[in-house]
């Protein structure tokens, strides 16, 4: 998950020029097809189950949870959730999210009979008969990750969330035109289907925005597939799932949440300074939020999402949470200066350990897996409630969310980087106080601990000279805008299901891309080794157009690829595309095309699926650069393997094989006195230009 944006890399089989191994690709066998066909029939119009696909709702209406307890491994989970059933539940069609403590707890009981389902025909079966009774955001959201982890759904896909439910990823002009798609649309005829096309713009485009700097960013930020990659990244390990239980990779969780998070927002301040942007101002719960937010998005029952405006003060309502916060913040202070976590027991943990880092990250989340959750509780839930501005609710199933309480919204809101940013501003204490404080007490012990943020790295720790990078040589890096095509229409209202059979809609939208390139490296190499190739990409100035330090940009570099390689002895000639970096992935197939290409795979045609179900959109890699060339950097670094490669397997982003190097190695620690300047090391400047689609068909 988020070491899909760190340092997970692909094992492959180099010679001199080396090549890389894609993730595994497989070929779906009958089981695979019905299953896939069957979940995806679940969530079509999910909304309206009594419409699409009768047949299903009436199998679904026959299911009796009760009677067939048997069919249930965990009699216990079956009973709580029938014990929520049966004093009422979040009605359907009623806004839902998981940051409300009633909804969690029923969401909750919702996953653990899904879990617990005996085999697939159980799991099914309860599916059905939630997906007609249950609340349809709470149905989804443990239905998604039940499909995501039970071991007989392994690598079934799921479609788009931008398809299921287009409101959280479309304005409310889009969804306006898309409800009446006769009057705003562009019509297409294909044989009975007509198709209807609807222009997207981003939010508040129409809006008088000359004090909003941050609008700048919003075909960033509000990118589809970056908010879907986002959405996956915190399924990866759901704040609300114990690891014992849910068998959830514990050791590096923590870790996973701090570092996944810094890595998304390095590649937002990039972007920032592709808009002449730098600076993130800091905030005060004391005080005005600087950043507004109009996010001019709508909910399916048509409320508005609840805005924010510009240097607003936190109104009265979320005092109560602005106190509790404050009460977590100092207690996390506490443990970042001592050195010491106290658990629920009473006893002392010290973060000073290669665990520490994770136990950090555990208690900043507030995950299930926190050493003392009534203790150091939530930073993140309740940073999100106060942020967002929204009203409390009249009862628990009344409420409004702010965009910051949904995952596939929260990087919409300016809020979002001020927040994490804040987070950051901890690790940043941490590193200091480590080696300000503690350097004289753990001086034995500081070495390879705790991410070695201990103090800065030695030269003899991060030269490696019997490598040598004597040239890199990068293809010209052009991005652009171009026009993507997906389909809503399953997450629209229908009037029948012969409407939803003939008719489809589709929204075009301008989203930014650039040109694939590839990296081209002479290393020469002392002798044949294997060894671990990693790349940064950094800014070269600020938003001022001054010289960056790096010993104050190195911070702001972010890691688009790392894998392992065999050297031979001398002279290594290596290319590396872009197509091939590790945490990658290109658009999802549309669904209605992955639909036919799944029901003629039933009738006979082979049918390939890959053993990971979304990544990092590829075309996000570059940020946007400016018309007349943008100089950023490159930091190439190599290091041989110095232990056996380990393997890393997520059922979201795939098996990888990884070195055990610190998250973000050799730019995990400050760079204080040792100049980066070894042969392993290469600095590459490189200028990204920026051209409309117009240019970039032209231009040769």
């Amino acid at each position: 998950m988020a070491r899909l944006l760190v340092f997970l890399a692909i094992l492959a089989c180099f010679s001199q020029t080396i090549c890389a191994e894609y993730f595994t690709e497989f070929t779906a066998d009958k089981d695979y097809l019905l299953k896939q066909k069957r979940i995806y029939n679940i969530v079509y119009h999910l909304s309206q189950p009594e419409i699409i696909n009768p047949d299903l709702y009436k199998e679904g209406q026959a299911w009796d949870i009760k009677a067939n307890m048997d069919s249930y491994t965990n009699s216990t989970a079956v009973m709580e959730f029938l014990r929520h059933w049966e004093n009422g539940m979040l009605p359907r069609g009623a806004l839902y999210s998981m940051f409300y403590p009633e909804l969690l707890h029923e969401t909750k009981a919702l996953f653990r009979i899904f879990w617990y389902a005996k085999d697939f025909e159980t799991f099914y079966k309860t599916a059905l008969w939630a997906r007609a009774h249950i609340n349809e955001g709470m149905f989804y959201t443990a239905f998604a990750q039940a499909v995501i982890r039970r071991p007989d759904t392994k690598y079934i896909r799921l479609p788009a969330p931008y398809e299921i439910y287009p409101y959280s990823f479309f304005n409310s002009e889009v969804l306006e035109k898309a409800h009446h798609p006769k009057r705003f649309g562009k019509m297409e005829s294909k044989g009975d289907l007509e198709t209807y096309y609807i222009s997207a713009n981003y939010s508040g485009w129409y809006l008088n925005l000359d004090s909003d700097e941050e609008h700048k960013l919003s075909y960033f930020t509000e990118d589809i597939g970056l908010n879907t990659y986002y959405m996956y990244y915190r399924f990866e390990y759901p704040f609300w799932l114990n690891s014992d239980e849910f068998d959830l990779t514990k050791g590096y969780r923590g870790e996973e949440y701090l570092y996944g998070h810094k890595q998304l927002w390095n590649r937002y301040f990039l972007e920032r300074l592709s808009n002449d942007l730098g600076y993130v101002e800091d905030f005060d719960w004391d005080r005005e939020f600087h950043t507004g937010y109009f996010p001019t998005m709508t909910f399916h029952n048509s409320f508005p999402y609840p805005q924010r405006s510009h240097w607003a003060r936190f109104p009265e309502h979320k005092y109560k949470y602005i106190q509790h916060i404050k009460d977590y913040e100092f207690r996390i202070s506490a443990a970042i200066d001592s050195g010491f976590i106290l658990k629920e027991d009473g006893k002392w943990v010290n973060i000073y350990t290669p665990e520490g880092f994770s136990y950090l990250g555990n208690i900043i989340e507030g995950n299930k897996d926190s050493l003392n959750l009534p203790f150091y509780g939530s930073f993140d839930f309740y940073a999100r409630k106060i942020l967002g501005f929204n009203l409390e609710p009249n009862n628990p199933y009344q409420i409004i969310p702010s965009a910051l309480e949904y995952y596939d919204t929260s990087m919409r809101d300016p809020a979002f980087y001020r927040l994490y940013k804040r987070i950051f501003n901890y690790w940043c204490r941490l590193v200091h106080s480590l080696k300000e404080n503690y350097e004289k007490i753990f001086i034995k012990n500081l070495f390879n601990r705790y991410k070695n943020h201990m103090k800065n790295y030695k030269k003899e720790e991060v030269v490696y000279p019997e490598f040598k990078i004597e040239s890199v040589v990068i293809d010209k890096l052009q991005t652009y805008f171009d026009q993507y095509e997906t389909p809503i229409g399953a997450g629209l209202s229908v009037e029948s299901e012969k409407e939803a059979e003939s008719t489809q809609i589709k929204v075009r939208q301008y989203r930014l891309n650039h040109k694939p390139f590839k990296f081209h490296f002479t290393v020469n190499s002392e002798k044949s080794t294997k060894a671990v190739m990693r790349i940064f990409l950094g800014p070269k100035y600020d938003a001022h157009h001054k010289l960056y330090d790096f010993r104050d940009s190195y911070k702001y570099f972010y890691e688009i690829d790392q894998w392992i390689l065999d050297l031979n002895a001398g002279m290594n000639k290596i290319e590396r595309s872009s197509q091939d970096f590790f945490f990658s992935i290109p658009d999802l197939e549309p669904s209605d095309i992955f639909y036919k290409r799944l029901t003629k795979a039933i009738e006979g045609e082979p049918f390939k699926y890959q053993g990971r179900l979304y990544g990092f959109p590829d075309r996000l890699l570059l940020p946007k650069g400016k018309r007349e060339g943008m100089p950023f950097q490159f930091f190439i670094y190599i290091c041989p393997l110095t232990s056996e490669a380990m393997k890393y397997s997520s059922r979201i982003f795939g098996d990888y094989y990884m070195e055990s190097k610190p998250f973000g190695f050799p730019l995990d620690r400050p760079i204080y006195e040792f100049k980066f300047d070894g042969p392993n090391m290469f600095f590459k400047d490189v200028n990204i230009f920026h051209k409309d689609e117009y240019e970039l068909n032209i231009t040769h």
